[in-house]
């Protein structure tokens, strides 16, 4: 019984120590800072209806989604390509994790003002990361109808995400703790990409083609 218990405080005295170990931040917006642009698509709109995540990678990483966009304008008519949830989740950036208690992944969803608020505005960890050290940060959107990232991109849901910033992470107990400043953007619809349609309408061609010889 007594190595039961002596294991038991070592294991908490680990994680609690592996916890102020993670560096911190807070993750709050103004207003106005995510907009809903896939309920009326060209409409924007603030709401509760879209879900925000934080992603990290090393410092001076450039989000592959980049290429698409540096972010997602507030209202689009045209929406994004489909290969944005291709570029957001192809591991280059991690979704980040509350290591504080194990609340799991940093996902929260937007006020009626397009406030952004993960865990009320208070500090936490983020597993995987290092006090004092700089990394590339930014949010990404979806349709809150999803749980997750992954079953929006399964969907091909509306996505959205800021520009990336560059962030320093401060240790558990610092009082200046601060949140990084994103760029507003928008959740917009996807629209697959202009081969993918092309091809489409080959096989829709060649299928017409060959019930017609029949």
């Amino acid at each position: 019984m007594k190595k039961i218990i002596a294991l038991s405080l070592v294991a908490g005295s680990l994680v609690a120590t592996s916890a102020l170990g993670q560096g911190y931040l807070i993750d709050q917006s103004g207003r106005s800072a995510v907009y809903d642009g896939f309920t009326t698509p060209g409409a924007a709109a603030l709401d509760t209806k879209v879900d925000v995540a934080l992603f990290w990678a090393a410092a001076g990483t450039t989000p592959t989604v980049d290429g698409l966009s540096t972010s997602t304008p507030t209202s689009s008519n045209a929406g994004v390509s489909t290969a944005a949830w291709t570029d957001i989740l192809n591991g280059q950036f991690t979704e980040a994790f509350d290591s504080t208690a194990l609340n799991g992944l940093v996902v929260t969803a937007t006020t009626t003002k397009g406030i952004v608020s993960y865990n009320g505005g208070f500090s936490f960890g983020i597993q995987g990361t290092a006090v004092g050290s700089t990394y590339t940060l930014y949010e990404v959107s979806w349709n809150a109808a999803y749980n997750t990232a992954q079953a929006a991109a399964a969907a091909n849901s509306a996505v959205g995400w800021s520009a990336p910033v560059q962030f320093t992470l401060f240790g558990a107990t610092d009082p200046t703790i601060t949140s990084p400043t994103f760029s507003q953007f928008g959740t917009v619809v996807t629209t697959p990409e202009p081969t993918t349609m092309a091809l489409a309408g080959l096989g829709g061609a060649a299928l017409l083609a060959f019930r017609r010889k029949k």
